[in-house]
């Protein structure tokens, strides 16, 4: 019996390496830092996720509004995803502090109009992003960038790139 060659794909197919995986460690420091910052949440249900190795070599953390799909199976309104080898690499506070950027991002509005909630994504330069630099300086975000750095070779140009 002759094999069917057109079933098999040309070239290489090459799955994505990266895995996903829930963090109850993340879940319970961030449950933290929204309660000792004050951060106003409403009815939003977040997500916590490593990502690992890494989400990108340059790219630290996201935080982004869950499609409706991913909010139909899962019930959260956000997800939040951190690199797992930069994750694993942090000490608590820096942890802490990276979270606290991160949820910063969340924005659920109330539309009294359709008295309904609008889950939105604040912009990095919203003003609630200085007060962490002015609260808490910037030392922990210089040790993001060097702790991505050295794992992952970068030199200094690439480094001064790393962002969450």
């Amino acid at each position: 019996m002759p094999e069917n060659d057109y079933l098999k794909p040309e070239g290489e197919i090459k799955l994505t390496d990266k895995q996903l995986m829930e963090s109850p460690e993340m879940e319970k420091i961030a449950a933290e830092v929204i309660k000792d910052n004050k951060i106003e949440m409403g009815p939003a249900e977040v997500g916590y996720l490593l990502v690992y190795p890494n989400i990108s070599k340059q790219r630290a953390a996201k935080c982004m509004k869950a499609t409706r799909e991913v909010k139909h199976y899962s019930g959260n309104d956000y997800l939040v995803e951190i690199s797992g080898e930069l994750w694993d690499m942090l000490d608590t506070d820096t942890k802490k502090m990276l979270l606290y950027h991160q949820l910063l991002h969340i924005d659920p509005v109330f539309k009294a109009k359709n008295e309904e909630w609008k889950m939105k994504i604040r912009k990095p330069d919203f003003s609630d992003f200085y007060e962490i630099n002015d609260n808490f300086g910037n030392n922990w975000y210089k040790t993001i960038q060097a702790t991505v750095s050295s794992l992952y070779d970068l030199d200094p140009r690439q480094e001064s790139k790393v962002t969450m």
